[in-house]
């Protein structure tokens, strides 16, 4: 059966990374994407579901060895916490190097040396930085932020454990900020809340003894690192989708890749495959005129539609049609066509009798 994966985030910079956190012994070997100010961890490169995260917030110094070890390893100095990584050459390390300062700092260092192509794809990725971060006026909430009711976020928990098992959501006050958390034991869910009170620029974890953090974000980073990544943010996936997607699957391994194509244009275009010309425009049909028998002409103008001419004048009275009223007075409607067309003949016989005589 082949897998759906969704599109792939838009990293600034993502490779294979070993790396070794303060509680492991030795180097594990992680895909590792810069997404925004935050590296992000994934199983493999085909994973889109991240494992863990690493905030660049709290970011000090990129350390590296003064020694030439056979192994091109760095630090990374945060507040309170070092994280070690290994690279598979010299040019990979120090394409970590340029971005995690330049994003972290946002700013690239003087002491950079990038090929031309690279430099370019750093720059834009500043750029972009700077652009986000200039669009955050006010904090964005995690991911894993629920404008649900305690029961609410407690059935979420429960229903659909494979999306997390820590989810925040509102508190009873507008300065407050609850942790709903729920973990499996012996086939029954244990559930917990904790409350978190915002205090001018920080957070405060109402628990013993009460932990400060600058962000929500740091909140849920001390609840997975206290419990070393039990607890996962809850991340329910979308529904619904805002993009008209192609799934694409690769004949070699079976994996489905779900493919956005863009729209070139607004309107959708549909092909005609029988190539049926259109149909002509027809012309309107002209209107058909009759003659009217009975339009009073005089005698005159019976002489010049004649087809014999002649010299002779002859005046003959004829009385206008009352196409009204009978031969007695009486009123009628208009007369058919076919009595008028006697009417003319009769008057022709009589102009061809006067002209005859």
């Amino acid at each position: 059966m082949s897998r759906i994966k969704n599109a792939t985030p838009e990293h600034y910079f993502e490779e294979y990374l070993y790396k070794k956190d303060v509680n492991d012994k030795v180097y594990k070997k992680t895909w590792v994407g810069l997404l925004g100010n935050c590296l992000c961890f994934y199983s493999n490169h085909k994973d889109l579901r991240r494992v863990d995260s690493l905030s660049l917030e709290n970011f000090i110094c990129f350390k590296e060895p003064t020694t030439l070890p056979s192994e091109y390893l760095f630090s990374l100095c945060m507040t309170g916490r070092e994280v070690q990584f290994k690279t598979d050459s010299l040019e990979s390390r120090e394409m970590w190097r340029a971005y995690i300062i330049t994003v972290a700092e946002l700013n690239i260092p003087q002491s950079v040396t990038l090929l031309p192509g690279p430099l370019l794809s750093l720059r834009e990725a500043l750029e972009k930085e700077k652009l986000r971060r200039s669009q955050e006026d006010v904090e964005e909430m995690p991911s894993c932020f629920h404008n649900v009711s305690r029961s609410e976020a407690e059935t979420l928990l429960k229903q659909f454990p494979e999306c997390g098992s820590l989810l925040l959501r509102p508190g009873g006050s507008p300065q407050t900020v609850s942790v709903t958390t729920c973990q499996r034991n012996v086939g029954t869910f244990v559930l917990k809340h904790y409350r978190v009170t915002q205090e001018q620029n920080k957070y405060v974890i109402q628990v013993e003894p009460p932990v400060t953090c600058p962000t929500l974000a740091q909140v849920v980073n001390h609840f997975k690192k206290t419990t070393k990544n039990l607890l996962i943010p809850f991340e329910k996936a979308n529904e619904y989708e805002n993009k008209i997607g192609v799934l694409e699957v690769d004949g070699e391994d079976g994996v489905a890749t779900v493919r956005y194509p863009t729209e070139t244009s607004g309107t959708t275009r549909i092909s005609n495959k029988c190539n049926v010309p259109p149909p002509l425009p027809r012309e309107p049909i002209p209107q058909e005129t009759y003659e009217n028998p009975n339009d009073g002409y005089t005698a005159q103008e019976m002489i010049r539609q004649a087809p014999e001419m002649t010299t002779r004048r002859v005046h003959i009275p004829l009385q206008p049609v009352n196409k009204y009223k009978g031969p007695e007075g009486t009123r009628h409607g208009a007369p058919s066509l076919n009595s008028g067309l006697d009417e003319e003949l009769k008057r022709k016989l009589q102009l061809r009798r006067a002209m005859v005589e």
